[in-house]
């Protein structure tokens, strides 16, 4: 949704000043609602939440773009700016809360972790992927990538 052509909903439309500011805002405010439904459904306790990016902003876009937190560069090349994204975990039980970690991670890595939490095989085509639960469980000493090319 924060990709141009930037398009935000009637209700979020100019409440920032910018399109991009409300594109942002009604992501919060839908991620909430989300949150609000797991809560009501009692699902909250079992179910893992990821939010995150596949890339830093595309900064040719001026305001409509986002900001690479001061990080070099953004979508598009190997800098920090275009490969850094942000990613949250909530896991009731299982993520420690308030916890940052620095470990190289990536989002192919999210399919062998998610099959291994379901206990579920991977396809049996070879993906460059790593399982990363010892991470999403708080285990800031695990390394489950050796090399990241």
């Amino acid at each position: 949704m924060p990709h141009v052509p930037l398009a935000p909903g009637a209700a979020f439309r100019g409440k920032t000043g910018s399109p991009y500011g409300d594109v942002i805002q009604e992501i919060d405010w839908s991620v909430g609602e989300i949150m609000k439904a797991l809560k009501d459904n009692g699902l909250d306790k079992n179910t893992v939440v990821i939010f995150t990016s596949d890339n830093g902003p595309w900064l040719n876009y001026g305001n409509h773009a986002g900001s690479s937190g001061g990080l070099r560069e953004g979508k598009g090349n190997s800098f920090e700016g275009g490969q850094r994204v942000p990613c949250l975990v909530r896991w009731k039980g299982v993520t420690p809360e308030g916890i940052v970690c620095n470990k190289l991670t990536s989002t192919i890595d999210l399919l062998p972790t998610i099959a291994n939490i379901c206990g579920t095989k991977l396809p049996s085509k070879k993906i460059d992927g790593v399982d990363i639960l010892p991470l999403l469980k708080g285990d800031m000493e695990a390394t489950p990538r050796k090399y990241f090319y």
